[in-house]
């Protein structure tokens, strides 16, 4: 089954090899029973205890047996013939007595799926790897095409680029009934809809530099890497999930919370449940959507555009020099934002002039746009009972 499902996703030949060798456990789980058979212990007469405890890289399994002083003899009698090690019978209550006994077949099965997943999480941390040197090269070539001082700069087509991204959640979502990361399936669609939004805007055709056409067949080769990873790590998650479930509902132990607690304890992420994304998301979002900055990190929060001129008040907070001009008129002192009293006291020494430089660099458009709707308000404040300078003016023929 395992084969099968590497076989229709198109999991490349050395991945499968490096998969769950499934089919493998199941003939180990096989001889754990026969093994359990052997020294006469059933599940249905006696009650198993049973842990997994690790040293140092070996898992190392015990078996309680809690079985009448009856059935003692006969168990040990196997126990010793067959040269397993085992404490001493310790007397529990009148009639019933426990055994602790370290089984061979067990000890290999858990070892095996052990080493497999010790296999895979290096796996993982080299195909991590390889997706953050992408990162960092796409990062640099989309630097160069979009840079704001590159003549025929591609920065706006990127920056819409990466706001559809941003907007269609790939791998994780923000929605309340869906928060959280998304299965593959529906990264698949979701990346496929991105896609249909930039082709659809006609964003690639506007492009002025052919690198900005190779830096976006990256990117797009870049987050379908990360699906393929993703998904094999789903595989592979639910395939141990299956095997620890066979080897429960044939042998009556426990190992379906025991083994994930030893992996918990042993890898510095779930291996069973942390997937490619969540990291590798993590560094796209701070190395590569960065390089282009979004317009909404940089509005006023009262008039919602660009904070060009930028007043940074004593508590923090930042806002565009005529909204914060109107605060003082109308004499309200409190950062609408925090509700500290530092409105009255700002003035020219507020002004953050590095933002206003990187706005200015950035935000060419909209800088301009605003300071177009500054010229105009002013205009309406000093001139306004004079001339409306929003009402078409005549023209003489």
């Amino acid at each position: 089954m395992l084969e099968q499902t590497l076989q229709e996703e198109w999991v490349p030949e050395e991945w499968a090899k490096k998969a769950i060798q499934y089919k493998a456990l199941k003939k180990r789980i096989n001889r754990v029973v026969e093994e359990l058979e052997s020294i006469g212990i059933k599940r249905e007469d006696m009650v198993l205890m049973y842990d997994i405890e690790r040293v140092q890289h070996q898992l190392v399994p015990r078996l309680t047996v809690r079985t009448t002083l009856e059935m003692e003899d006969l168990v040990l009698t196997k126990i010793e013939e067959l040269g397993y090690s085992f404490t001493e019978v310790q007397e529990a209550e009148a009639g019933v007595c426990l055994l602790t006994v370290s089984l061979h077949q067990d000890a290999l099965f858990f070892q095996t799926l052990y080493e497999e997943l010790e296999e895979l999480s290096r796996f993982r941390d080299e195909r991590e790897k390889e997706i953050v040197a992408t990162v960092e090269s796409l990062a640099a070539e989309i630097g160069k095409v979009g840079g704001p001082s590159r003549r025929k700069s591609d920065m706006y087509l990127w920056r819409e680029i990466f706001q559809l991204y941003i907007e269609s959640e790939v791998f994780f979502s923000t929605r309340e009934r869906s928060a959280g990361r998304v299965d593959v399936e529906v990264s698949r669609q979701r990346m496929g809809e991105f896609v249909a939004h930039v082709n659809s805007a006609g964003l690639q055709k506007r492009f002025h530099h052919r690198g900005s056409l190779a830096a976006f067949g990256a990117f797009q080769e870049m987050n379908m890497q990360i699906m393929k990873v993703a998904n094999y790590q789903t595989i592979n998650g639910i395939a141990v999930h299956k095997i620890l479930k066979k080897f429960d509902k044939q042998t009556s132990l426990n190992s379906s919370i025991l083994f994930p607690d030893i992996l918990q304890k042993s890898f510095e992420t779930n291996i069973l449940n942390s997937t490619v994304c969540k990291d590798v998301c993590s560094v796209i979002a701070q190395r590569l959507l960065n390089i282009i900055p979004q317009l909404e990190d940089y509005t006023c929060p009262i008039c919602c555009s660009v904070a060009f001129k930028p007043i940074r008040l004593d508590c923090g907070h930042l806002f565009c020099v005529r909204c914060l001009v109107k605060l003082q008129r109308k004499d309200e002192d409190k950062c609408p934002l925090c509700r500290q009293a530092v409105v009255l006291h700002a003035d020219e020494r507020n002004l953050d002039y590095a933002r206003m430089e990187y706005l200015k660099l950035y935000f060419p458009r909209e800088v301009k746009e605003k300071q177009t709707e500054n010229e105009r308000e002013i205009f309406k404040e000093q001139y306004g009972h004079i001339v409306d300078p929003d009402k078409p003016t005549c023209t003489i023929v």
